[in-house]
């Protein structure tokens, strides 16, 4: 089991928290950061062989907004009108 690393440090109203080995395991790299009540994971995988004749290094980001649970609305059923 990876050991979790923690770094804290005092930014604006809120410390800013980094930690690594909490998520994402089978990834090359990765670690949470938090401030205040939003969480942020942060995550990067690598090849493990060169390709021939490549003189870029190939880049792709991903991102995905979620909304915490309390704020997400719910459809409720509801019985049609007599």
């Amino acid at each position: 089991m990876p050991s979790i690393h923690t770094v804290s440090a005092p930014f604006g109203a809120h410390p800013i928290i980094i930690e690594s080995g909490k998520l994402a395991n089978l990834a090359d790299g990765a670690v949470t950061v938090r401030y205040g009540d939003t969480l942020v994971v942060v995550t990067a995988v690598s090849a493990t062989k060169i390709k021939e004749g490549q003189d870029f290094f190939p880049l792709t980001v991903e991102y995905r907004e979620r909304a915490a649970a309390k704020a997400v609305p719910r459809k409720r059923k509801s019985s049609p009108a007599a």
